[in-house]
């Protein structure tokens, strides 16, 4: 087969769409194929680099297709580039004839010639290994609290969208929670970075009266999960009061976060009302290649990885990808 590999072009969109729709209705088949809309999501982030948009092309027809997004991360408390794989696909009856491969190993050249230090993919826990990928490399929830929110005063409390101007708060504060994390990644700088892209999920500003509390991004279904929560002072507490009573109409539960034990600890200041467990959600599905091989603090976290679960960095993924939830 002579295939050509290329980056994609605005004529390639509705190409790329159907072969995401016809290559994953195999894998999930139900109504809602949630790829084609990541795709064209993730074409409008801010760090969207067209030359990781990749295409296989045999005799004129797109038989393939890759995307990488670029964004900001923290490892080891080093800032570094890295990217997410999402997705892969090959045409149904064109798979296991070495597109995929082709497909990424093209993508791994381009991703080290632009300075990106690791790819993060959550997929096929037998496949992406051949590529040099590890397994069970990152965690998606990293602490388990129980509250009980009763004497908890939520009446002045109001929950408001997250807009440009709370961007340089946000920012500020996440890098005071987040630089000295193990494994976590930077959203960007501007809006469409923040904002939630799935109705079952929720990004907010939280206020009581006019000053405010702080930023939280969860999913609005119970029990109660937090992909990221910034606070002013300690009012962590109040913002998941809030949630908690008017969102769920519960005094006492259960709240899963995004976050590790050590971010926890300290965005909630050790309160004594709350009882803070660590609960490590990861699997082989959640996979790290080094694409920097010169730097060796990304080998360092990988074998401290391998050797338990607590040394894993806990992800949130951009909020392109909750459609996908």
């Amino acid at each position: 087969m002579n295939i050509n590999i290329r980056s994609e072009k605005p004529e390639d969109y509705n190409k790329i769409a159907n072969l995401n729709y016809n290559s994953f209705c195999d894998w999930h088949p139900n109504d809602y194929k949630s790829e084609p809309l990541t795709v064209s999501l993730l074409r409008h982030s801010q760090y969207y680099d067209k030359d990781l948009s990749i295409v296989a092309e045999l005799d004129g027809q797109i038989v393939g297709h890759a995307l990488f997004s670029i964004f900001p991360m923290v490892i080891m408390k080093q800032k570094i580039l890295g990217a997410y794989l999402a997705p892969l696909c090959v045409e149904t009856n064109l798979q296991k004839e070495g597109i995929g491969s082709m497909l990424l190993n093209e993508a791994h050249k381009i991703l080290q010639k632009k300075g990106v230090s690791i790819a993060l993919v959550c997929g096929h826990k037998d496949y992406y290994p051949k590529f040099g990928y590890e397994n069970k490399m990152f965690a998606l929830s990293g602490t388990k609290i129980t509250l009980n929110v009763e004497k908890i005063d939520t009446d002045e409390i109001l929950e408001k969208p997250v807009k440009s101007t709370d961007l340089d708060w946000i920012k500020k504060h996440w890098e005071s929670v987040h630089k000295d994390d193990r494994l976590a990644t930077y959203l960007g700088d501007t809006i469409s970075q923040w904002f939630n892209y799935s109705p079952i999920y929720r990004s907010s500003m939280i206020y009581e009266g006019k000053k405010l509390l702080g930023y939280i991004r969860y999913r609005n279904t119970y029990p109660l999960e937090v992909k990221e929560i910034l606070a002013e002072d300690n009012n962590a507490e109040k913002i998941i009061s809030y949630i908690m009573k008017n969102k769920f109409k519960r005094t006492n539960g259960e709240v899963i976060l995004s976050l590790p034990l050590k971010n926890t600890l300290m965005i909630f200041d050790n309160n004594e009302n709350i009882c803070v467990e660590e609960k490590i959600r990861t699997s082989d599905y959640l996979m790290m290649k080094v694409i920097d091989n010169e730097n060796k603090l990304l080998e360092q976290y990988i074998q401290e990885a391998k050797t338990s679960d607590n040394n894993l960095g806990v992800i949130t993924f951009p909020s392109m990808f909750d459609i996908d939830d």
